[in-house]
């Protein structure tokens, strides 16, 4: 605990105070988070490591309780921290979904924000084309052979169609195995979903937007990165193009 207090109260130099001393009200919790944050970065806490109390900390930073429980909250929300009864604040293991899953809200969709993360999303499909190609299982090729399939039979049927579409992107977000890669991939398909209810045409599904998904898969199937990657960026361009021209 001294050394917690000793660190945030003081400049390591007795008798001279860091901006804790003069908190601005405006500023509290924004400090105060990046307060635990430093001291888990400089003191090398791991996962399951614990912190000081609500109490200690209010302490050494010269504000209340109320205060410091509102920044942990924060933390918790975005993964940083854990707070359990009888057990404390401790550090928490990373996941990337935490990390991501404030970046498919977004309160009005227009479209320079659609823009945007298509090309995001364009980025991180190609990004990871040498990944999945490298980890795909057999299984995991079956399943998305599966959704190619019924994308197929439901051309006519918007709904049902984009249902296996979103489905087919995620099953190569999951074979690359990376858990980061697949907590982004989920966000980015949320996002999609959304704005695939505001923007998208609902009666119709154009004939290119199913072949470019199969171009995808075979590329996929027969082990060739070039091939899936330029099919990868001729989806992406050729929906982006079908949705500028619905939207002008």
């Amino acid at each position: 605990m001294a050394g917690f207090v000793n660190q945030y109260l003081y400049n390591e130099r007795p008798g001279e105070w860091n901006l804790f001393n003069s908190i601005e009200k405006e500023n509290l919790s924004k400090r105060i988070i990046g307060a635990i944050k430093n001291h888990i970065l400089q003191n090398g806490l791991m996962p399951g490591d614990r912190l000081a109390t609500e109490r200690e900390m209010a302490e050494a930073f010269g504000v209340s309780r109320a205060s410091v429980r509102e920044a942990v909250k924060i933390l918790e929300a975005i993964g940083v921290l854990e707070a359990r009864p009888k057990h404390g604040i401790s550090v928490k293991e990373f996941d990337p979904q935490a990390l991501f899953k404030y970046l498919s809200f977004v309160p009005s969709i227009n479209k320079k924000t659609i823009i945007e993360m298509y090309e995001l999303r364009r980025a991180v499909d190609i990004g990871i084309v040498e990944m999945v190609i490298e980890r795909v299982t057999e299984d995991q090729l079956e399943v998305m052979g599966q959704h190619l399939e019924a994308m197929r039979e439901a051309l006519e049927r918007p709904v049902e169609f984009y249902t296996h579409d979103w489905a087919f992107h995620f099953a190569t977000y999951e074979a690359t195995g990376n858990l980061a890669t697949q907590a982004l991939g989920r966000v980015l398909s949320e996002f999609f979903v959304t704005a695939h209810r505001e923007w998208w045409d609902w009666e119709r599904i154009d004939l290119e937007h199913f072949q470019n998904h199969e171009r995808i898969f075979l590329a996929l199937k027969a082990r060739d990165p070039n091939g899936m990657r330029q099919a990868v960026w001729d989806h992406f361009d050729t929906g982006m193009r079908q949705w500028v021209k619905r939207t002008q």
